[in-house]
């Protein structure tokens, strides 16, 4: 029987906690587990990102781009699978993702579990809609939650605000819908 990682993926310095819950298949590279978290979270995977060690911050893995200045020997997420790190219930790793911004996730490894048939990956659980793309990192997130009226507005003028509510649209970020996310998700 297939036995599959079950991770927690939460979003780090966020006032309002949102999260994602996913199986992927233990034989997986981080390039697999970057794919489930954009897919999951939301994001449009249009900025570089790095997998770190959750302590020390040491690099893991990285996005297979050409930088003449990375003289890190970090390998690029394709070629490490996810079980040379995630070893034990309660393994961790951060995911950084959009350097501009610097949205840091954290990965844990909250079970091994062993289900029949051949799915890749398959998402269980989740809560809140994740930032929208480019608002700026935790502040313009912060700004985005004061636009919506989900936190107090203090720091933030009626300008600012009014222009955020135009370009976020129908953006909620109480909202997400775990069946509509699965079906995209699911494999």
């Amino acid at each position: 029987m297939p036995k599959y990682f079950d991770f927690e993926v939460s979003l780090l310095s966020a006032e309002l906690r949102m999260w994602r819950r996913f199986l992927l298949r233990q034989t997986a590279t981080f390039r697999d587990l970057h794919s489930a978290i954009q897919d999951a979270c939301g994001w449009e995977e249009c900025h570089l990102y790095e997998f770190r060690e959750s302590k020390g911050r040491q690099a893991l893995a990285r996005a297979p781009y050409q930088d003449p200045f990375d003289d890190s020997n970090t390998p690029t997420d394709t070629k490490v699978k996810l079980a040379l790190h995630f070893t034990r219930k309660g393994s961790k790793c951060i995911y950084l993702y959009d350097f501009g911004d610097s949205w840091e996730h954290l990965v844990e490894l909250k079970a091994v579990v062993d289900l029949p048939g051949k799915l890749k990956r398959k998402l269980v659980g989740g809560a809140r809609a994740f930032p929208p793309e480019d608002c700026g990192g935790i502040w313009g997130y912060e700004r985005c939650l004061a636009a919506v009226g989900a936190i107090k507005a203090d720091d933030f003028d009626e300008i600012e605000l009014e222009e955020a509510r135009e370009w976020l649209g129908d953006w909620e970020p109480e909202a997400f819908d775990l069946e509509a996310t699965q079906k995209d998700f699911d494999r």
